[in-house]
């Protein structure tokens, strides 16, 4: 049946006088056009200078757009099967201070704060405060560098792998891997980062990250020849969320450890949800009066 219909097909076109070099172009455009995308990404050095160009440029920014958010944190402890052995849950009060979130604790295991942890808060934030906001011109290099910095985003090979939809908004997906070479490897951050491969999707209009996923690709050891302790497992996962002016905000982190201290093994998970996005406005007096909801 399928091979009678072929041939009428081709008696047809030849009856009717269509050539066959005509034709040809017609089927190509019919395929898949996965080559043609493929041709349009850009390449992943230049989506990553992007990315350390945006993060400088808010980094910068003499203005930024206030929000506040709580943010429900909770860490376990678990056995060799994952299941949970004991937990804390503490809820915060985020604030974006020149762009960096402050979480101020308000609440441990469900109870409000004694006045003795309410102070610390205090005492935290006017802290923190000190250190991001000053009339000084000569801002602190890793203030201005931002949190993407060519130092991080060097260590890694990047690819660039396909483009998506994300929130309704177009997105690339990078995968990363270690370098195999030329690592700075002095502290126990650098080990760790030296070490973690995963998927990097970036908002390709902001050159904001939106979502990261990495784990560790060989186990790290702290101490002299591992004897203070080992990580075997490093599993962090995070999602971000766009505010309507621009401004991105961490929504969803998880974390995942699992492995040795000292003569110990550890296991525990982190997770982090952030909800009730709403943009404030910072009085002469230093308050904040909230301005609604900010949720796109």
């Amino acid at each position: 049946m399928n091979t009678d219909r072929r041939i009428s097909v081709k008696a047809f076109l030849r009856r009717r006088g269509f050539p066959m070099i005509i034709l040809i172009p017609v089927l190509l455009s019919c395929l898949p056009c996965r080559g043609r995308d493929a041709e349009q990404l850009p390449g992943a050095s230049e989506v990553t200078q992007r990315v350390i160009e945006r993060s400088q440029a808010v980094a910068r920014a003499a203005q930024v757009p206030p929000y506040t958010y709580q943010k429900r944190a909770l860490r376990e402890s678990l056995d060799a099967t994952g299941r949970p052995l004991t937990s804390e849950e503490k809820l915060y009060q985020v604030t974006l201070i020149e762009g960096r979130p402050f979480n101020r604790l308000v609440k441990i295991q469900g109870r409000e704060l004694s006045s003795e942890e309410s102070r610390r808060e205090d005492a935290r934030e006017a802290k923190f405060r000190r250190r991001f906001i000053s009339a000084d011109a000569k801002e602190p290099a890793a203030r201005k560098e931002g949190v993407m910095t060519p130092e991080l985003l060097g260590r890694y090979q990047f690819a660039v792998e396909q483009r998506v939809v994300l929130s309704h908004r177009p997105t690339l997906v990078l995968t990363f891997k270690p370098k195999v070479e030329n690592l700075p490897s002095k502290t126990v951050q650098d080990k760790l980062l030296n070490r973690l491969a995963g998927k990097l999707w970036i908002d390709e209009v902001d050159a904001d990250p939106a979502r990261l996923e990495a784990s560790l690709v060989e186990p790290v050891s702290v101490g002299w020849f591992g004897m203070l302790g080992s990580l075997s497992r490093f599993d962090v996962s995070m999602e971000r969320q766009r505010m309507p002016d621009g401004v991105w905000i961490n929504t969803k982190q998880a974390l995942l450890i699992q492995g040795r201290k000292l003569t110990a093994t550890m296991r525990f998970r982190s997770t982090e949800e952030s909800s009730g996005f709403q943009k404030v406005e910072v009085t002469p007096a230093g308050g904040l009066i909230g301005l609604g909801d900010a949720a796109p």
